[in-house]
């Protein structure tokens, strides 16, 4: 892949000359397109900037663009060409909206850690929001070095009564141990994204799959003796085969948007007994024939899965009201809350 200092991005001089490009960075509205064999700095052109009614009208790392270029070397983006796939969270924050963190993406490989980043509620989470943007999970445990033979037995095996169908590949990016395996799945010409916490090694694990120190890490937390946050931004890197990875900052939250799609293929399972249900708008909580509820009774599903997917579905549907209605529920709440603060004091 080109040099982000490629001089040549620099010679060109022809105002009006275009191209057809892929977005390799993103930095705050900034973007690195590559054009053939050149690398382009961008930005937005006003018609896009003014015209998006939200973030998903702008350009994101593995976006294919057409750029024009500038007489001073640099590009403005003209055009956003459809995508095929693209990976959305609610961005941070209560009233925020929804933030791209790649586009066009074949596959998203989901790292976690045997440490105290394990989470199956929010393994949950992230394959709620890739099977929402059409996109294909695997899953990585990373740090296993770290882990005891009988501890990564019980972790793999945590995963897969969750998740039966999705890969798992038992990785250590100190050792190498399962870089191999992630090799195996990396086929030219597709585009792969890796996603999950801050400190669990997505950049380490790039950096064996490149055989470089092409991304920065740093240094375990002497305090913690975790993974420190290290990628800031996203950024697209192409391998020897013609795979390319896309690396992306550590999520701390993973709000859903209206997700419904993404949550019913996560908890495929559930969905499928809930075909049995007596009525056919069933929550799943406290109505009379709920398959849902027999099955957790009979130790067919986990109560703690159950209660994973409620919380989901609530998140989703809260998200897909209309502003006002959030509004208005927000200050239900808000009332809610004071009344029970008056009863609560005058008991005192």
């Amino acid at each position: 892949m080109t040099d982000l200092s490629d001089e040549k991005a620099r010679e060109v001089s022809v105002t009006g000359k275009r191209c057809t490009g892929r977005v390799i960075e993103e930095h705050r509205e900034r973007y690195y397109i590559q054009c053939g064999q050149e690398v382009i700095e961008a930005g937005v052109s006003g018609k896009i900037m003014y015209s998006s009614e939200n973030r998903l009208g702008f350009p994101a790392v593995g976006d294919m663009v057409i750029v024009e270029y500038l007489q001073d070397g640099s590009g403005v983006i003209r055009e956003l060409k459809p995508r095929t796939s693209v990976l959305v969270r609610r961005a941070a924050g209560r009233h925020a909206g929804e933030q791209i963190l790649a586009a066009n993406i074949d596959y998203a490989f989901v790292v976690m850690s045997g440490d105290e980043d394990f989470s199956l509620n929010r393994l949950d989470r992230y394959l709620t929001i890739i099977y929402e943007g059409g996109i294909r999970p695997l899953i990585i445990l990373n740090k296993t070095d770290l882990l005891s033979e009988d501890m990564r037995d019980a972790l793999l095996n945590e995963i897969k009564e969750r998740h039966a169908a999705i890969p798992v590949i038992m990785a250590s990016a100190l050792t190498e141990k399962g870089a191999d395996e992630i090799k195996k799945e990396l086929q030219a010409g597709k585009i792969y994204c890796f996603i999950g916490s801050s400190g669990v090694g997505k950049s380490s694990l790039i950096n064996r799959l490149t055989g470089s120190e092409q991304l920065a890490i740093n240094p375990l937390s002497t305090a913690s003796a975790k993974g420190i946050h290290t990628t800031t931004y996203r950024q697209l890197i192409e391998l020897q085969n013609g795979s390319m990875l896309i690396d992306t900052p550590g999520l701390r939250e993973v709000g859903l948007t209206g997700s419904d799609a993404g949550i019913d293929e996560t908890f495929v399972d559930i969905s499928g007994i809930a075909q049995n249900c007596r009525f056919r708008d069933c929550t799943h909580t406290r109505e009379p024939g709920c398959a849902v509820i027999a099955a957790v009774q009979e130790g067919v599903l986990a109560a703690e899965k159950l209660e994973n997917y409620l919380r989901l579905k609530g998140e989703s549907q809260y998200y897909q009201m209309k502003d006002y209605e959030r509004r208005q529920k927000d200050r239900q709440f808000g009332r809610m809350i004071k009344e029970y603060k008056q009863r609560h004091k005058v008991k005192k």
